[in-house]
């Protein structure tokens, strides 16, 4: 997939919204494997703003001009998610390699022309599950494929915020253009990282029930989700903008025949000499900002896969992902469990 090329990795950043300007310009400035050449984004006012910060060479206005410079080894896609599906295909026929936020598009249709594109392109697609790049979740990745929790059955995750301030107009609110409220927003990245430390086992049947507490959207702020899984293992997630607490929450366990990992911080017990001890792995690194940590070692690992010396996930893991998501939506429609062979 490389194109044998040495130095940094040449990246031109499409749209400068929040997750670029918080994360990945971020990242980029850090980052020595790779070389921020190009920033695009419509908005005039952002142009000037990214102009003055000389965050890159050249800062254009439309994909086609980004796609124009020769130079540019991969793009990073970090437009709203309705833009998503089309700007990785164009990316793809331009014979670049792509990084792109979630959702890669917004059904499993978009997702499946992706797959085949990516293919016959012979390029590489990643997309920005972060929290996979996680200290805490590629240690407890480790421990699985050890089996050190034994056989795992259960995983049970939930992300939980209260926003106060909700802007209706913002895309993210709007259905046709993020493809579903909180699920498509947090609940996302709970099945994404429940399913990649299992090793992506296929998708049986889901149960969801959504809830709209804010009348001013139009999208779910609640999603309560039950995920059965080819040889028994169940997940339960839970996501919301809509909780009433003093704090938001965040929690991440997967429970196995002998023990139970927890993230945030990591923490293992295991049933051993005949009792259950703690296992938590010593010498863990000071927590600091994992957010930020997490995108930076994410876009990293891209431009090893550009490079050509690491290989990316298989893409087909996003059409499983895709297919479960659009599985839940349909539950909670209709107030039914739903078998994936529906989602098709």
């Amino acid at each position: 997939m490389t194109d044998g090329r040495e130095g940094p990795v040449r990246v031109g950043l499409l749209g400068a919204g929040s997750v670029a300007q918080v994360a990945h310009l971020q990242a980029y400035r850090r980052l020595r494997s790779v070389e921020l050449v190009a920033l695009c984004d419509e908005d005039p006012t952002k142009r000037r703003a990214l102009r003055e910060r000389g965050d890159a060479e050249r800062v254009v206005e439309t994909i086609d001009d980004l796609l124009e410079i020769e130079s540019i080894d991969a793009v990073d896609v970090c437009l709203p998610s309705h833009l998503h599906h089309r700007s990785v295909l164009q990316c793809l026929e331009a014979g670049r390699h792509v990084l792109c936020e979630k959702p890669l598009a917004l059904d499993p249709a978009g997702v499946e022309e992706i797959v085949r594109a990516a293919r016959e392109a012979d390029r590489a697609v990643l997309v920005g599950m972060n929290n996979r790049y996680r200290d805490d979740s590629i240690q407890l990745k480790e421990l699985l494929e050890d089996e050190a929790l034994g056989e795992l059955y259960h995983v049970r995750a939930g992300w939980l915020q209260r926003r106060e301030r909700i802007r209706p107009d913002h895309w993210q609110y709007q259905k046709e253009k993020s493809g579903g409220g909180v699920t498509m927003d947090l609940g996302i990245h709970l099945l994404d990282l429940a399913l990649w430390l299992t090793d992506y086992p296929g998708v049986e049947r889901v149960s969801a029930c959504f809830h709209r507490h804010m009348p001013e959207i139009e999208v779910e702020d609640t999603a309560i989700a039950q995920i059965r899984c080819r040889g028994g293992l169940s997940i339960a997630l839970e996501a919301s903008w809509h909780y009433l607490l003093q704090s938001d929450r965040h929690y991440f366990e997967v429970h196995g025949t002998e023990g139970s990992g927890l993230l945030n911080p990591l923490r293992v017990h295991r049933r051993m000499h005949g009792g259950l001890v703690d296992a938590t792995p010593q010498g863990q690194r000071p927590t600091g900002n994992l957010y930020m940590e997490s995108y930076e070692r994410e876009i990293a690992f891209f431009a090893e896969v550009v490079a050509g010396r690491e290989e990316a996930p298989p893409l087909e893991e996003q059409l499983v992902l895709a297919r479960a998501l659009s599985a839940l939506e349909r539950s909670a429609e209709t107030g039914r469990e739903v078998s994936l062979d529906e989602a098709r």
